[in-house]
Protein backbone atom coordinates (compact mmCIF):
# COMPACT_ATOMS: atom_id res chain seq x y z
CA UNK A 1 0.00 0.00 0.00
CA UNK A 2 1.42 3.22 -1.02
CA UNK A 3 0.32 5.98 1.98
CA UNK A 4 1.40 9.52 1.80
CA UNK A 5 1.33 10.96 5.45
CA UNK A 6 -0.12 14.06 6.02
CA UNK A 7 -0.21 15.88 9.41
CA UNK A 8 -3.14 18.73 10.43
CA UNK A 9 -0.95 21.90 11.48
CA UNK A 10 -2.20 21.61 14.99
CA UNK A 11 -0.73 18.28 15.54
CA UNK A 12 2.51 19.90 14.22
CA UNK A 13 2.87 22.91 16.81
CA UNK A 14 1.68 20.03 19.27
CA UNK A 15 4.31 17.56 18.92
CA UNK A 16 6.95 20.23 20.62
CA UNK A 17 4.91 20.61 23.59
CA UNK A 18 6.44 17.09 24.16
CA UNK A 19 9.79 16.08 25.69
CA UNK A 20 12.41 14.60 22.80
CA UNK A 21 11.90 11.12 24.67
CA UNK A 22 8.14 11.40 23.45
CA UNK A 23 8.82 12.63 20.49
CA UNK A 24 10.88 9.73 19.02
CA UNK A 25 8.29 7.52 20.76
CA UNK A 26 5.85 9.28 18.69
CA UNK A 27 7.65 9.20 15.68
CA UNK A 28 8.12 5.03 16.16
CA UNK A 29 4.55 4.71 16.25
CA UNK A 30 3.47 6.43 13.49
CA UNK A 31 6.04 4.68 11.48
CA UNK A 32 4.07 1.99 12.93
CA UNK A 33 1.10 3.04 11.62
CA UNK A 34 1.86 3.93 8.35
CA UNK A 35 3.20 0.55 7.89
CA UNK A 36 -0.28 -1.05 8.69
CA UNK A 37 -2.44 1.63 9.20
CA UNK A 38 -5.64 -0.64 9.01
CA UNK A 39 -8.69 -1.19 11.82
CA UNK A 40 -7.89 -4.06 14.38
CA UNK A 41 -9.89 -6.30 12.69
CA UNK A 42 -9.13 -5.81 9.39
CA UNK A 43 -5.50 -6.71 10.88
CA UNK A 44 -3.86 -3.29 11.30
CA UNK A 45 -3.00 -1.15 14.18
CA UNK A 46 -6.01 0.96 14.51
CA UNK A 47 -8.56 0.68 17.00
CA UNK A 48 -11.87 2.40 15.91
CA UNK A 49 -12.62 5.74 17.36
CA UNK A 50 -15.63 6.92 15.94
CA UNK A 51 -16.83 5.05 13.01
CA UNK A 52 -19.59 6.52 10.74
CA UNK A 53 -20.70 4.51 8.18
CA UNK A 54 -17.87 3.25 5.72
CA UNK A 55 -15.47 6.12 7.42
CA UNK A 56 -13.69 5.41 10.63
CA UNK A 57 -11.39 7.52 12.81
CA UNK A 58 -8.96 5.23 14.43
CA UNK A 59 -6.45 5.45 17.09
CA UNK A 60 -3.25 3.60 18.27
CA UNK A 61 -1.66 4.06 22.36
CA UNK A 62 1.06 4.07 23.17
CA UNK A 63 1.26 2.59 26.60
CA UNK A 64 5.21 3.30 28.13
CA UNK A 65 4.08 7.32 27.56
CA UNK A 66 0.18 7.35 28.02
CA UNK A 67 0.38 8.95 24.55
CA UNK A 68 -2.66 8.24 22.20
CA UNK A 69 -2.51 8.95 18.13
CA UNK A 70 -5.81 9.87 16.15
CA UNK A 71 -5.90 9.26 12.44
CA UNK A 72 -7.82 8.81 9.54
CA UNK A 73 -6.61 6.38 6.59
CA UNK A 74 -8.39 8.05 3.25
CA UNK A 75 -7.96 5.52 0.34
CA UNK A 76 -8.06 6.76 -3.33
CA UNK A 77 -9.34 4.65 -6.35
CA UNK A 78 -6.15 4.94 -7.63
CA UNK A 79 -4.60 3.01 -5.24
CA UNK A 80 -3.02 5.48 -3.48
CA UNK A 81 -3.74 6.30 0.00
CA UNK A 82 -2.83 9.48 2.69
CA UNK A 83 -2.94 8.95 6.48
CA UNK A 84 -4.34 12.01 7.65
CA UNK A 85 -2.91 12.48 11.30
CA UNK A 86 -4.90 15.12 13.30
CA UNK A 87 -4.34 14.67 16.78
CA UNK A 88 -2.29 13.55 20.09
CA UNK A 89 -3.25 12.93 24.10
CA UNK A 90 -1.71 12.30 26.54
CA UNK A 91 -2.35 10.92 29.64
CA UNK A 92 -6.49 11.18 29.31
CA UNK A 93 -9.15 10.25 26.58
CA UNK A 94 -9.25 14.34 25.67
CA UNK A 95 -7.57 14.60 22.20
CA UNK A 96 -4.93 17.93 22.98
CA UNK A 97 -5.70 19.14 19.40
CA UNK A 98 -8.60 18.35 16.60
Amino acid sequence: MNIKVRYVKEFVSDLESFSAHERSLIRAAIIKIRENPLKVSEGGVGKVAVEKGSESILSVKIAAASIRIVYKLIKSKDGESALVIFASAVNDNTPRTL
